[in-house]
């Protein structure tokens, strides 16, 4: 086979993986989520064994927490699907009423504006539709959380023993294979948490402002932030439109510039400040990269596959960090100015 057929019969069977995928993305949908959390767990749960606590004590104390943490999400979200739904017609009625307020402030300045275009403008619909799209999907991925537990639990049960098994298989600890997935597990579990820390904080940190601030729906909103920290820059921007709209929508004008400069500072100081002092050099993503990992992953997956684009970029992109063979490929993922040197 020469190297034509080779890469023509590669791509052929990547095609075919690609509609496997997508044919069964509901049950991999739910994997994706079983290990990612498991890997945000495990830390935790090894930490616990560490201290003299028992495998299985250890992974009932994480699954504890992981339930309180689905009991809250479910609340938030399986109360919001309708409470949006109604409020829509509130909604629209106070945008009429604001707009109103707008053309008559300028008109008092003499200041040409269509009112009918303005309203176009400002046409909230598409926005409210995507945030109903998302708590939907995320609905239904919570109605599955006994799977979800269920794979997470049979994971963190084997996460301990798991290097010691890798170990056996490839003979030594010196040995390449097993130094490479050491340093790609220990890179990929530091990622993931340092991105789950900060998402927290940024959900917390919007919310308690939304709270005092009186907006509707603080939790969900809250939620979204966090979620959306996990893609880079476009994240930030897709969390802060509902809640600056719904922000104008009750307060006026003035509330949605102080909404805008809260998760303006909010973002810029965790996002951009000390979350690349927390995660070093070289774990970047160009903004191409982000872009077109998006579209993939949303298109492969559905809506949850927007969520998990990034952290899958970022498995793939420190995969190919670890490996000599494919290292250039890293390079192509990362920011317009690598490195030379990679950060641990």
């Amino acid at each position: 086979m020469n190297t034509g057929e080779r890469w023509l019969f590669n791509f052929a069977a990547f095609v075919v993986v690609l509609a496997g995928i997508k044919s069964a993305s509901a049950i991999i949908v739910t994997l994706l989520v079983a290990l990612f959390v498991a890997l945000v767990s495990a830390p935790l749960s090894i930490g616990l064994q560490r201290r003299g606590i028992p495998n299985v004590l250890s992974v009932l104390i994480v699954l504890i927490l992981l339930l309180s943490v689905i009991a809250g999400l479910s609340a938030v979200v399986g109360g919001s699907v309708n409470a949006f739904s109604e409020a829509a017609p509130i909604y629209e009625a106070r945008l009429n009423e604001q707009l109103e307020s707008l053309w008559i402030l300028a008109a008092s300045y003499d200041i040409p504006i269509d009112a009918n275009q303005l309203r176009q403008s400002f046409d909230t619909s598409g926005v409210f539709t995507l945030l109903s799209n998302l708590l939907t999907a995320l609905g239904a991925l919570l109605t599955n959380g006994f799977l979800i537990l269920l794979i997470v639990v049979f994971i963190l049960m084997e996460a301990a023993s798991m290097p010691q098994k890798v170990r056996v298989a490839f003979g030594r600890g010196e040995h390449e294979p097993f130094v490479a997935f050491t340093q790609f597990m220990v890179h990929l579990n530091r990622y993931l948490a340092i991105k789950t820390l900060i998402g927290a904080l940024t959900g917390i940190a919007v919310t308690v402002f939304l709270l005092a601030e009186g907006v509707d729906f603080p939790f969900v909103l809250g939620l979204l932030a966090f979620l959306l920290n996990f893609i880079p820059t476009l994240g930030s921007i897709l969390a802060g439109v509902p809640a600056v709209i719904l922000a104008f929508l009750e307060f006026g004008l003035g509330s949605a510039g102080i909404t805008t400069l809260v998760y303006l500072g909010v973002n810029i100081s965790l996002g951009q400040i000390i979350e690349p002092r927390l995660q070093g050099q070289g774990l970047g993503l160009s903004p191409m990269v982000v872009f077109l990992s998006l579209v993939f992953w949303g298109w492969l997956l559905g809506i949850v596959g927007i969520l998990l684009a990034i952290p899958l970029t970022m498995t793939a992109k420190i995969a190919f960090e670890e490996s000599p063979k494919y290292k250039w490929l890293a390079v192509l993922l990362g920011p317009e100015r690598p490195s030379h040197t990679q950060s641990d």
